[in-house]
């Protein structure tokens, strides 16, 4: 473990259940990222969770970790959706989004449109509707011709108390309704984010190691990108789901003491 640690150049965190659940720090959460500023060691924060602007999650982030954060430190799948879509000259999108996720949208050129987009965008919407959920069924439908693109498709978010439909529980309602299914999906595990990450960093992939606690993204992300990862058994994964599947980390951990204990 410490010889993979030891090369490691950039470390990426996954959010929920890996540094908080709900609005709690997970054990040992903090004291690394504290340590990592510290040694002035490269570390990004990365989340599948398209419902907060960048300056919310900064904000839950510091409130949670009870720490101070800078912007080059965060990054979730609005960027990575927005980076693909400004690389594809897409200006205009049918955004299914909290207001604060659309105005991230705004800000960089890509302007909400409900009555001819280039595009349609599902995010986490906590603010869904049956009035917008018609819309994009129809649209869907009338206009094939659209692209059809989604942040992310995590099922459930884990929340104080248990866990709430994500917007891979939407994605599965559309199949139901309009036979289709996304076109591209941005976060994890496709690993646009990994890629963002690494952007203007003079590093190679064995310098990366991603830390969280699925499967079926995080740990899918990084085999894809070839990077070395973490699975902590804080949040969704367990370590007998590990062998019963496909998606196999570097190490596993029982949450981020080990990390601490090296950097220490």
């Amino acid at each position: 473990m410490d010889e993979i640690l030891s090369q490691i150049q950039l470390f990426i965190f996954d959010v929920d259940g890996t540094l908080i659940l709900g609005s709690k720090p997970l054990p040992y959460s903090r004291e690394v990222i504290e340590l990592l500023k510290a040694q002035k060691k490269d570390f990004i924060i990365i989340s599948n969770n398209s419902s907060f602007s960048l300056e919310e999650n900064k904000q839950r982030l510091e409130k949670s970790l009870e720490i101070q954060l800078d912007y080059v430190h965060l990054l979730s799948s609005v960027q990575a959706s927005i980076y693909y879509l400004k690389k594809n000259e897409i200006t205009s999108c049918y955004i299914v989004g909290t207001a604060n996720m659309i105005e991230e949208f705004e800000k960089q050129g890509i302007q909400q449109n409900t009555e001819n987009p280039e595009a349609i965008l599902l995010g986490y919407d906590k603010t869904l509707t049956y009035d917008k959920i018609a819309k994009v069924a129809i649209l869907l439908q009338q206009e094939p011709r659209i692209p059809f693109y989604a942040t992310h498709a995590d099922k459930t978010c884990p929340v104080d108390g248990g866990k709430v439909p994500d917007v891979g529980s939407f994605l599965k309602m559309f199949e139901e309704a309009t036979d289709r299914l996304p076109d591209m999906i941005f976060g994890k595990p496709n690993d646009i984010m990994i890629k963002l990450s690494m952007k203007n960093k003079k590093i190679g992939s064995e310098n990366v190691l991603i830390i969280g606690d699925r499967l079926e993204t995080d740990i899918k992300m990084a085999n894809f990108a070839g990077i070395h990862s973490v699975l902590v058994l804080t949040g969704d994964s367990k370590k007998l789901d590990v062998e019963n599947s496909e998606n196999k980390p570097t190490l596993i951990w029982k949450n981020l003491e080990q990390l601490y204990e090296f950097l220490l």
